[in-house]
């Protein structure tokens, strides 16, 4: 009940290309802005208990948000918006027809088919320059040929050329001379000017045969090749090398001062993500007259490798071996390669329309494969370390690779049975088997830790999800719903090892699925003759087991990350869209939505066996407290818009200017000690807040006009030039990276439609 559609036209209008810029223009989601290279953990309705800040490792990504191209399921969405029908935002845990992974909600695209009866041809261009950036262009193309009355061809291509607007240093003011780093790839070069580019080449083409009038068999191939270059973000002073009145500054205020300015990134060594993604899926729709059958068969290929720059862990991983800031201007950096494939089918059967009832029946299996692995690079370590062991590729530390194998089988339905001619009631099932099987290397070639290989299987096969729904029509234009609707996402596996003379506890060694119960209540339709048309809804989402990150100390305090079943959680909110027609010409719109999720219950966990309760020995036990933040969302969006479409001149023309507010966000969630007084008995806590992005308000303007078969459109991005913070990134001995708002844009759109 509670979906949102956006057409791809509308998505145009408002300079919406892909799914970050959805999600940040969506008052039910967010994420960090950390930029195009990389992948951001979102967070839908509170649903998050992990740091939300850019990271360039995506085993540290999370989401609780599922994505689909039509009716595949993929890890993520980084295809951008070309040659899209509409967008789908589905809120809530879709977990009955969309499975896995969809414990807060949905992302789906709906491409554009061929069409049999029609020619067409339409070609869009933009120019646009960011203040301070150079010129940046993005252009694509469609074409539909129908072959003839049964076949049609359609295709699209896209190229994005987009000029950065950040400086690289390759040092910091306080290295100079011979204590300046080496720069990576030219060791003579200072600056990197306007260093955060990208190039993204986008390609679809469908095929479309209608043997028969209840027979339709379409063939699509689809690919994306990106390559972002460099960071978007700017250093803040570390407190060490910051004017002494900084040194009782709340570092989590970002206070210090920029240490070089506003645009300029330092990192010794080039920074870049190259993403290729690929899909292709068979679809055979056949209409049998009582009910139509659709099967969907798609196999899926997403790729992502770069490097990052590593200078401060290096210097904590690697100084006990002569490179510590002190002994070299080498500095360290990471490589990753990541990939995911899959292969998935689903056949679904939906009756046709029916007075009395409907129904859907479905089958879904799927087989997919992963693996995220990078490295740690510090140039001469081999010939440094005479003892060390030589990688497959030259001067590798340590690295590590999380290979995965999930397959799944299912089986759904749903069931609508209108009660009266204004009561309909829906129930729906999900029943499923899958198996996870993981295989973790991690490689030490320094010796200074040991080696691991270890290979896990694990799975299910009586899992089940619910839905239950009730919808009442109180008059023809007005629906009002209630809905109780259960998500779900897989465990996994851990790398925790014996040490210390510990042995690593059975429930640190894997993490359990966590779920997702959600009650919501709703209201939409028209009122006041139509003028007004509004979208709301409360719910209270209960979070079963959430899956949180865990991190183990082992030796020299080098941490091996993993993730653990927390305490249930809680999250409650309110979500609000409306549009109001003032005239023919003038509308406004609004939207808003609020969240706060904490946790239930109090519970200690504890990575080792024999530890805690009343063993007297807490080593390496934790407690999450019940009534924590579970933080990544602001409590409060808000968007508010003025639109106006008409004519001038005998043309159509339109225009809106939008407002965006974003309350403050905590960067993760909180974490409370509980604390006994030793004379009293009682208990008290200290919470750790984390860090806070600033609450801030972001403005954006468009106006354009259709000549006939060419229509032109200018738009601001940021019109009113703010640079709030929207992420950020640990840097360690060189400062907080600090990712401001893209600065005012001003962008010209071209298109021709014949």
């Amino acid at each position: 009940m509670n979906i949102t559609a956006i057409s791809g036209e509308a998505l145009r209008e408002q300079n919406i290309t892909d799914v970050k810029r959805l999600i940040q223009d969506s008052v039910e989601l967010s994420a960090p802005d950390s930029g195009a290279r990389f992948a951001d953990s979102v967070t839908v309705r509170g649903l998050n208990v992990s740091p939300v800040s850019a990271n360039n490792l995506e085993q540290f990504v999370k989401s609780t948000l599922a994505y689909y191209i039509d009716d595949t399921p993929l890890p993520k969405l980084g295809f951008r918006i070309k040659d899209i029908n509409r967008v789908e935002k589905l809120l809530g845990p879709q977990g009955t027809l969309y499975g896995a992974g969809s414990l807060g909600g949905t992302i789906r695209y709906i491409t554009n088919e061929p069409k049999l009866d029609e020619f067409e041809f339409t070609a869009n261009t933009a120019a646009y320059q960011v203040d301070g950036g150079g010129i940046s262009s993005d252009t694509d193309f469609v074409v539909n040929l129908p072959v003839s009355d049964t076949f049609a061809v359609r295709a699209s291509a896209a190229y994005l050329d987009e000029a950065g607007y950040i400086d690289r240093a390759a040092n910091p003011p306080w290295r100079t001379g011979d204590d300046a780093y080496l720069s990576d790839p030219n060791p003579s070069q200072a600056i990197y000017e306007d260093d955060n580019w990208q190039e993204v080449t986008t390609a679809k083409i469908a095929a479309l045969w209608a043997p028969t009038d209840n027979i339709d068999i379409k063939l699509t191939h689809m690919e994306q090749d990106q390559l972002a270059h460099g960071t978007r973000g700017a250093n803040r002073l570390p407190l060490s090398e910051a004017d002494p009145r900084y040194a009782e500054v709340d570092f989590g205020d970002f206070k210090t001062p920029y240490a070089i300015n506003d645009r300029t990134i330092i990192s010794p060594h080039e920074e870049y993500a190259d993403k290729d993604f690929s899909l292709d899926v068979l679809d055979v729709t056949v209409d049998l007259g009582f009910a139509t059958l659709t099967s969907s068969t798609s196999n899926f290929e997403d790729t992502s490798q770069g490097e990052a720059d590593y200078t401060s862990q290096g210097y904590a991983y690697y100084g006990w071996a002569g490179f510590g800031p002190a002994d070299t201007n080498i500095t360290a950096y990471m490589t990753f390669d990541n990939s995911y494939e899959g292969f998935s089918h689903e056949t679904r059967l939906v009756s046709a329309p029916n007075d009395s009832y409907e129904w859907i029946l479905g089958f879904y299996t799927t087989e997919q494969e992963s693996s995220i692995a990078f490295r740690e690079i510090i140039p001469t370590i081999d010939q440094e370390l005479s003892w060390k062991r030589v990688a497959s590729v030259t001067d590798v530390g340590y690295e590590e690779d999380y290979r995965g194998t999930y397959s799944e089988d299912a089986v759904f339905g749903e069931f609508s049975y209108n009660v009266t001619e204004k009561l309909t009631l829906t129930a729906g099932a999900r029943l499923f088997s899958y198996e996870d099987k993981r295989h973790t290397i991690l490689l030490d070639h320094t010796f200074a830790l040991p080696d691991q290989d270890l290979r896990t299987e694990g799975g299910d096969d009586n899992k089940s999800f619910f839905k239950l729904n009730a919808s009442y029509d109180l008059n023809e234009d007005i629906l009002a719903y209630a809905t109780l609707s259960q998500g779900f996402r897989r465990g996994g596996r851990n790398s925790f090892r014996d040490f210390g003379g510990y042995e690593v506890a059975d429930d640190s060694k894997f993490y359990e699925p966590d779920s997702i119960d959600n009650f919501e209540l709703g209201l939409k339709g028209y009122f006041f003759d139509q003028q007004l048309y509004l979208q709301t809804n409360v719910y209270q989402m209960v979070w079963n087991d959430p899956q949180t990150y865990r991190s183990q100390a082992v030796e020299f305090g080098f941490p091996i990350n993993g993730t653990e079943n927390g305490p249930d959680a809680e999250t409650k909110g309110w979500e609000f869209s409306s549009r109001y027609r003032l005239n023919d010409n003038w509308s406004l719109t609004y939207s808003t939505a609020t969240t706060e999720g904490r946790f239930t219950d109090t519970l200690t966990h504890c990575m080792y066996k024999n530890t805690g309760g009343d063993t007297g020995d807490d080593y390496a036990c934790r407690t999450w407290v019940e009534g924590d933040l579970l933080g990544g969302s602001p409590k409060w969006k808000h968007n508010v818009g003025v639109n106006f479409s008409g004519e001038l001149v005998g043309f159509p023309v339109w225009a809106s200017l939008r407002g965006r507010y974003v309350s403050e966000t905590n960067t993760d969630r909180e974490d409370s000690v509980l604390i006994t007084d030793p004379v009293t008995g009682e208990e008290s806590k200290s919470t750790w807040t984390p860090w806070v992005r600033p609450a801030y308000t972001l403005v954006h303007a468009n106006a354009g006009m259709q000549f006939d078969k060419v229509a032109a459109g200018l738009w601001v991005s940021n019109l009113l030039n703010d640079d709030p913070i929207v992420s950020s990134q640990s840097g360690g001995v060189l400062g907080r990276r600090i990712f401001n708002a893209t600065p005012r844009t001003i962008g010209l759109n071209l298109s021709y439609d014949f």
